[in-house]
């Protein structure tokens, strides 16, 4: 039985590695040994549902997990998506393999097979690991950090110390555990990106030569690299080792309050005129209005007609929103039916899916604002949007650079097994 450890690197852009790989020489020895290249994201590329397709085999429609959260329309109820939610074996599971996974998402509350230490989204005060009793061994650990800030020297600070103490965590499972698959995935250089992306990245448009947090990215993943390089000499030689990431980063160039546009259209109504900022959720007129979006790293559009009407807005809306310019002039925007993209549709499917501008502008579900056309994210702070050309490199398969769609990761790590 050969031994498996995955390497599983949230929103790692394969542009980043191709750019650093000098500076990363335990990652580009992995790539070096066996095949690599840009693993493409599932649709949508957000952390959830990617890592849950990626292995399990099933695409989000499949398994009717859209995004971090749901709304329901029959209820008019929205809710976290947990661990719960995934009713799919993932790949170790199914072959019955000795397991142990450190924060795949969705990961709370811990999944009862293996070893598990659950992931970022983990309530405070809650039980984080099975079996329970290990929380113990581990000790101290940090599951995400404050990304979405101006004080970027703490965040910084903070990001190291919760990547230090998640492989020190590693370490001791990897002495401690039994196991034929070991996974251990790492939020932070996803939140590097969010945080530092306009520092570091020309393409940016509030990209400025010099300053003073340029090196920031270089430097989290020089220490990645180095972490990673530790690790990897405590697993057997004959350890096959795939490094892969759910999706990439890149720079945000725009925020769009979705719903004033829907608004304007004559779609969503209000209980009562907005204020700056409202949720869409605490002011949207169910009755009155026709449709209205979430937001987030794509659109989610809710229809709330009914009957004919109700297909009626979806193809309004569909050549609307295909052909919506921006202040600087033409984007290219894509829009889907959930059926238009998985081989089946389960769960709380939103009724169309909007990607604006290649996802390099962020469409937000707040309202009330002058202008539909925002400066910034209404969340706080935030430099990046999610890209679907994510990285992976493994140990086994094509040397010549081979491209990966997420949904043949499943069989490909199968091939290693």
């Amino acid at each position: 039985m050969t031994k498996l450890f995955i390497f599983a690197l949230d929103g790692v852009p394969y542009e980043v590695f191709e750019a650093m790989r000098d500076d990363l020489p335990n990652i580009a020895e992995v790539a070096d040994r066996g095949s690599r290249g840009v693993m493409r994201a599932v649709d949508p590329p957000i952390t959830v549902p990617a890592w849950a397709s990626m292995f399990t085999g099933k695409d989000p429609g499949e398994l009717g997990i859209y995004g971090f959260r749901h709304l329901n329309k029959q209820t008019r109820r929205s809710y976290i998506v947990t661990s719960r939610e995934l009713r799919e074996p993932y790949i170790w599971e199914r072959r019955g393999l000795r397991s142990v996974v450190i924060g795949l998402p969705p990961g709370y509350p811990p999944r009862q097979y293996g070893v598990w230490i659950s992931d970022f989204m983990t309530p405070e005060g809650r039980s984080w690991t099975h079996p329970p009793e290990l929380a113990n061994t581990i000790g101290r650990y940090i599951f995400d950090i404050e990304y979405r800030t101006d004080r970027k020297d703490e965040a910084f600070k903070a990001l190291v110390e919760m990547t230090q103490l998640r492989f020190a965590a590693a370490e001791k499972l990897m002495e401690w555990a039994n196991w034929d698959v070991f996974v251990l995935h790492e939020i932070g250089t996803d939140r590097v990106h969010h945080l530092f992306q306009k520092y570091w990245d020309p393409e940016h448009p509030m990209y400025q030569p010099g300053n003073p947090h340029e090196d920031k990215i270089p430097r989290y993943y020089k220490l990645i690299d180095q972490l990673a390089g530790k690790l990897l000499k405590k697993i057997p030689k004959d350890a096959e080792i795939l490094i892969i990431s759910d999706h990439g980063n890149q720079a945000q160039r725009g925020v769009l309050a979705v719903n004033q546009i829907l608004a304007e259209w004559g779609l969503v109504e209000y209980k009562a005129e907005p204020r700056r900022g409202a949720d869409i959720d605490e002011v949207v007129d169910w009755e009155r209005s026709k449709a209205f979006a979430w937001g987030g790293y794509y659109a989610r559009v809710f229809v709330t007609a009914r009957g004919e009407e109700a297909h009626d807005v979806k193809k309004e809306l569909k050549k609307k929103l295909r052909t919506l310019k921006a202040p600087w002039g033409y984007i290219q925007n894509a829009v889907y039916e959930p059926r238009e993209l998985y081989r089946e549709v389960k769960g709380d499917a939103p009724d169309l899916m909007i990607y604006f501008d290649s996802v390099r502008v962020r469409p937000v579900q707040t309202v009330g604002y002058e202008s539909p056309w925002l400066e910034g994210n209404d969340r706080g702070p935030d430099d990046s949007l999610h890209s679907f050309n994510g990285f992976y490199a493994a140990t086994w398969g094509d040397r010549r650079k081979k491209d990966l769609h997420a949904l043949d990761v499943a069989s490909f790590v199968e091939a290693a097994l």
